[in-house]
């Protein structure tokens, strides 16, 4: 073999360096100095985190002790929501324009969701592991914490949705599985309604239900269509890089939780007996046998993104290409709670072995998974590959993408920018000038035409 052509070896070792290297990223800064870029996207920890407690509370085959692990994992989650939250703090008080720049930043913002998902398997955790051992002042603290989350949920996805569409106008190049982050709190009240559900008394949870049911399918139909534009973008731009294909677990939990959210608050309106409506004595039966029809009917999606996700994610870390840790990755985590839940609750529901053997090995990988990505999140942050200048999603343009057009704003009328030249439309492009006045024509620009 020449030895201008590289081994195996030689590339292989390239490719995962930047995963087993213990090389320090560029000069070292002080603490406070890296805070500035502690973003919202480190929130992705602690609702991956709080997923791993709800797997181990969920597990229908239980052994002494379990509990016990769920409850350090609990204690563990909020151990680390208190000191992000006073890592965010630290940045906002000592940078105080990085707040406002972290709320309407194009990338950034859609990362708050982050914080949310984290609240919600707090809620969770509290009804899982606290109820049991408190008193009743534990049903009120779980229910005001559930219509608080209910409501700034919503107000959340209006907003990050609404400066989407009114300041980033993005292309399908930029199109990206975060999209999702924003509608996923909303969506997620209906799977905690499901999770909390069994702590409120029977006058409560008709409420619970259906606005259970309502945000729900608000947050799976959002979904679709988020995800109907990150498939075209798979089918003619390809698949995106390898670091940034954990991305592609996102799709697998908003059917999942779907199906979770159904299945819990069906069940709990069955075996509470309540009357979901006056006019049939016995609708709690009807709602929790409709609910895990659904439950199945969302499943077979929810697998299948799963197996799509996890062959894509292990054809580029076999690819050549090198792989850096990202945050994103705890996307490996959370979306796939949802999985692992409503597959060991259809079998439950419908008495299944299969169901629930398999969601037990998918929850054991799920497991490993968790550990090992906290590793790889300690180790970024030892070696400065992430909360450095130029490293987080505060950056001002993310990798690969565009700053958005600037429009016209002249006075020209819109019938003076379809004359014809030489039997085509001119078509006028704007192209962005450190005194943003710059204008050039063009008759095939791939730019914003008018």
């Amino acid at each position: 073999m020449s030895s201008e052509t590289p081994t195996y070896s030689s590339w292989a070792s390239q490719r995962y360096n930047e995963l087993i290297a213990w090389n320090v990223k560029g000069p070292r800064l002080p603490i406070a100095q890296r805070l500035k870029h502690f973003t919202w996207s480190w929130f992705t920890c602690t609702m991956a985190t709080g997923g791993v407690g709800m797997i181990l509370a969920s597990l229908p085959y239980r052994f002494t002790g379990l509990n016990t692990i769920g409850k350090v994992v609990f204690i563990f989650q909020v151990v680390l929501l208190a000191i992000f939250c006073s890592a965010m703090a630290f940045r906002f008080i000592r940078y105080p324009e990085t707040f406002k720049k972290s709320i309407y930043h194009h990338l950034e913002k859609l990362f708050i969701g982050t914080f949310l998902l984290s609240m919600s398997t707090f809620i969770d955790m509290l009804a899982a592991y606290g109820y049991p051992s408190t008193g009743e002042w534990m049903v009120y603290l779980i229910r005001i914490f559930y219509w608080m989350y209910f409501a700034v949920s919503f107000v959340y996805a209006i907003f990050a949705f609404a400066t989407t569409f009114h300041m980033h106008p993005y292309t399908l190049e930029t199109a990206s599985p975060a999209w999702i982050l924003p509608i996923f709190p909303a969506m997620i009240s209906g799977a905690v309604a499901g999770t909390v559900a069994f702590t409120q008394p029977p006058h409560q949870l008709k409420n619970l239900v259906v606005c259970g049911i309502m945000f729900q399918g608000l947050g799976f139909w959002v979904y679709i269509m988020l995800f109907a534009v990150n498939m075209l973008k798979l089918f003619t731009k390809g698949m995106m890089g390898a670091s940034e294909r954990p991305g592609l677990f996102m799709f697998v939990g908003p059917p999942a939780y779907t199906g979770l959210a159904l299945i819990g608050m069906g069940k709990t309106a069955m075996d509470s007996k309540i009357s979901m409506f006056s006019a049939t004595p016995v609708s709690s039966e009807h709602l929790a046998f409709m609910c895990t029809f659904m439950a199945l009917f969302m499943w077979g999606l929810a697998a299948w993104c799963y197996c799509v996700a996890m062959v894509c994610f292990a054809a580029g870390f076999m690819s050549r290409a090198p792989i850096q840790f990202k945050l994103g990755w705890f996307a490996f985590i959370f979306p796939v709670v949802g999985f692992v839940n409503v597959t060991m609750k259809i079998g439950e529901m419908i008495d299944s072995a299969a169901f629930k053997i398999f969601g037990h090995v998918i929850g054991a990988m799920l497991a490993i998974q968790w550990m090992f990505v906290m590793f790889f999140m300690v180790r970024a942050v030892l070696l400065q590959e992430i909360m450095y200048p130029g490293r987080d999603e505060d950056v001002k343009t993310p990798p690969g993408a565009t700053p958005p057009p600037t429009l016209v704003t002249s006075p020209l009328s819109f019938a003076s920018l379809q004359d014809v030249k030489d039997g085509h439309p001119i078509q006028v492009t704007v192209s962005r000038t450190r005194d943003r006045s710059k204008q050039h024509m063009s008759q095939g620009s791939d730019e914003e035409k008018i």
